[in-house]
């Protein structure tokens, strides 16, 4: 949703394998996916780009972009796909969750996984599976 005069600070997490470390080659499909959504120049963007395992928990990019949202800077969070943040269920819910109580968007601009239904159907999965359980 376009608000007039509001600009959305945006935060690209760009986790980038060993072998295809380009990370600027995806800046056309975003730019078009925030002009879509945002306006054109009603957005600003910073990038938190690594080279690392998506199943590491000490990235550091990802761990300074997970502070960074709590303490307000960021009002949305693009990546390519819901696997960009992380390959480790633990890890990707606790980053949502951070976004969620953070009031902050996830967009990834590549399918078919979208972070936030994911997220949604997993919290969904746990509620109705461990009902009534300390197990949470």
């Amino acid at each position: 949703m376009v608000v007039a005069g509001r600009i959305k600070k945006v935060a690209f997490y760009c986790r980038m394998n060993h072998r295809d470390r380009d990370y600027t080659q995806f800046y056309g499909e975003i730019q078009e996916v925030l002009n879509q959504k945002y306006g054109e120049g009603n957005w600003e963007m910073k990038i938190f780009s690594e080279i690392a395992s998506g199943a590491d928990p000490d990235r550091k990019e990802f761990n300074r972009l997970k502070t960074e949202i709590q303490t307000g800077n960021w009002d949305v969070v693009v990546t390519m796909k819901a696997d960009t943040i992380a390959r480790d269920w633990k890890q990707f819910m606790e980053f949502m969750e951070i976004c969620e109580s953070n009031e902050v968007e996830v967009i990834c601009t590549r399918g078919p996984e979208i972070a936030y239904p994911i997220f949604k159907r997993v919290k969904q999965f746990v509620q109705d599976y461990f009902e009534g359980s300390d197990c949470q």
